[in-house]
């Protein structure tokens, strides 16, 4: 037995599976004052130096005192992660299927002594020692009246819980609102009831981030783009020792620390941003919300077409929805039309599309084309009829293997064709991508607009020339502003983004297409809400080109209606069991790894089905279908850790935003 209190069970930061647990180490008596619970170490761990995290002190372990090896040192003189925040480590790890050790490494910065050595000498560190920051007073009754009195009772409702209530918000804007002064508005009510707020946003360029960064000063730290780890360790000592009162950045932030949390923001919550790549694949909404939960703050979710699980939360009354009236909605929409050329031959870019552009440049606004991203045109249709290939089990898109494979695939369900595949609607054997790309719409726009600026703009941060100009954008330009004024908006590729093998390709491309809408009515002064604005020659036009005039994504864009959109997704959903009637959870196993599908199938609860295995280049992709998520990972969570001590490379991605 070791002696009372000298045991500190250490999360050590390394990757395997079957390692998530923590493990005994013994406190030197050199260390004996700085242990505490939260306290950042260094072990050694399989012969090698590690970091880690002391979720527990023990006055005694199960381990023979022979073998307990000591902390080596304390990085820091003080506690990295409160209770609460070891708390939310473990939920996200439960919760998302991974190790913990992952959630805290992904969790915390590096350490930078310089960077503490200022900080204390500036006197407000270590944790505790310096009086909070104050804000300026809460904003006036008439100005939170001017932006939020549109939103009726539950924007009054949203108002009270932000100055000194809870819960959990979803907030969609009208047409063409200032997202940004709303929300400034929000941080600094919270602020001046002496509680913090977090922020994220989907991408570094946001407007909307800007606004809330401006509007809070000194009292901000902004983490958008990545700053150097020096900084990052700096901003983050901020808001872990109360001097910083507001957090703005991506989705890294979302288990960044606050000393008082009153509201935590995600801006546009369903952008496929907000999923982390990498172990522990967590969604920084469900992070947020679940955090907000738990410390009685308000949780906000904006957006414009909630994701499947925000619909599900919606739809379960576990999100209270924040939308104006809807003839008011109906008043602030743009106007769109829908263009299926019936009657004319087909083009790239309709005649009304184009006409819709050139007006705009003429006028001196922005005019935006809406491109297939590079690899969103995989879906095929066939070259003569143009008929889209379907799955027969459960309708997705098909598209080809790759290589000299003729076959095709399902990215939803895992069928392939067992051959050749024939046209449904004239026999044909020949099929083309649906999108051709920004790049191609950019060379014909350039074509077609020799006296106007063409800029293609694929990723972040961006610069658009000035206006006129005309602007080809793809889901990862779309930003959550207009750059500017903007009097036509072409949607040419909408079929093409409907049909991505994506489980969210719908509401993805309704989201994206009624974001590029809205911002033909924005810009307004917010004193002449339902009114165009009056120095055009005529409303701004949104055309979208599609075959599919009836499918639900167009007819809901049409009526501005989200909520129809989802009533009838949801439904078609529920027959095939795809979110959000059933939980998806995906699988990818690289090089062999043995029957690890059969393995699933033999031990997962009755009901889950089992897709695949789909190749995926070097890995095979299964995909599985479970109505209750908890007792799918627990039933996978012996399994795993075979396959981990057995070095087969299994990867677990719960929510998925994309199956191929």
């Amino acid at each position: 037995m070791t002696p009372a209190g000298r045991i500190a069970r250490v999360l050590v930061e390394v990757e395997p599976y079957h390692l998530d647990r923590p493990f005994d180490y013994l406190v030197p008596d050199d260390l004996a004052g700085e242990v505490v619970v939260g306290a950042r170490v260094e072990v050694v761990f399989a012969g090698r130096k590690r970091r880690g995290v002391v979720a527990e002190l023990a006055g005694t372990s199960e381990v023979a005192p022979a073998r307990l090896q000591p902390l080596k040192r304390v990085l820091g003189p003080y506690a990295w992660m409160r209770p609460e925040d070891l708390d939310l480590a473990r939920w996200a790890g439960e919760r998302f299927a991974a190790p913990v050790a992952d959630v805290v490494r992904h969790a915390l910065p590096n350490r930078t002594v310089d960077v503490e050595r200022r900080a204390e000498a500036a006197g407000w560190f270590p944790p505790g020692v310096a009086t909070r920051p104050r804000s300026d007073p809460e904003p006036s009754p008439a100005v939170l009246a001017a932006g939020w009195e549109v939103y009726g009772d539950r924007g009054a409702a949203l108002l009270e819980a932000v100055r000194s209530g809870a819960g959990s918000y979803y907030w969609r804007p009208l047409p063409g609102e200032e997202v940004g002064a709303r929300l400034a508005e929000l941080v600094q009510l919270c602020l001046a009831h002496d509680r913090d707020v977090l922020l994220l946003v989907p991408d570094p360029a946001s407007p909307v981030a800007d606004a809330v960064v401006a509007a809070t000063g000194d009292l901000a730290v902004d983490v958008r783009g990545g700053p150097s780890p020096r900084r990052t360790y700096g901003m983050w000592l901020q808001a872990r020792c109360g001097h910083a009162r507001v957090v703005v950045g991506e989705r890294g932030v979302g288990l960044w620390p606050l000393e008082r949390p009153g509201l935590a923001v995600v801006v546009d919550e369903a952008n496929p941003a907000f999923k982390e790549r990498r172990s522990p694949r967590h969604h920084a909404r469900e992070v947020v919300l679940e955090r907000a939960r738990r410390s009685g703050a308000v949780g906000l979710l904006v957006g414009t077409v909630p994701s499947a699980p925000a619909w599900r939360l919606l739809a379960e009354r576990r999100l209270e929805p924040v939308t104006a009236p809807r003839d008011v909605e109906r008043d602030e929409a743009p106007v769109i039309r829908v263009d299926t050329g019936e009657g004319r031959v087909r083009t790239r870019l309709s005649a009304p599309g184009t006409d819709a552009l050139r007006r705009a440049v003429r006028r001196g606004d922005y005019g935006i084309v809406f491109a297939a991203r590079r690899g969103e045109g995989r879906a095929l249709v066939c070259a003569a009829c143009g008929h889209r290939l379907r799955c027969p089990v459960c309708d997705s898109s098909l598209s080809r293997r790759g290589g000299n494979d003729r076959r095709v695939h399902c990215h939803g369900c895992g069928w392939a064709s067992p051959g050749r595949p024939q046209c449904a609607g004239c026999g044909g054997e020949r099929f083309v991508p649906l999108a051709a790309g920004a790049e191609q719409l950019g060379a014909e726009l350039t074509r077609s607009f020799p006296d106007v600026p063409v800029a293609v703009l694929e990723g972040y941060a961006q610069p658009a020339p000035p206006p006129p100009a005309i602007l080809v954008m793809t889901r990862g330009s779309v930003l959550d502003a207009p750059p500017g004024p903007v009097g036509a908006v072409l949607l040419p590729d909408i079929d093409g983004q409907l049909r991505r093998p994506a489980l969210d390709a719908a509401e993805d491309t309704l989201r994206l297409s009624m974001q590029l809408a809205g911002w033909t009515v924005a810009g307004r002064d917010d004193a002449g809400r339902g009114t165009r604005a009056t120095d055009r020659e005529r409303p701004a036009l949104v055309v979208a080109q599609t075959r599919e005039p009836d499918h639900p994504v167009i007819q809901a864009l049409v009526r501005w209606d989200p909520g129809g959109f989802w009533r009838t997704e949801a439904a078609t959903r529920a027959e095939v069991r795809f979110p959000p009637a059933a939980h998806a959870i995906r699988v990818d196993v690289g090089g062999p790894g043995g029957d690890v599908a059969g393995e699933l199938r033999d031990a997962l609860p009755a009901g889950d089905d089992v897709l695949g295995p789909l190749p995926a280049g070097e890995r095979a992709t299964i995909l599985l279908r479970s109505d209750d998520r908890t007792a799918t990972l627990a039933a996978m969570d012996p399994l795993r850790r075979g396959w981990s001590k057995a070095g087969i490379d299994v990867r677990v991605d719960v929510d998925p935003v994309d199956v191929g």
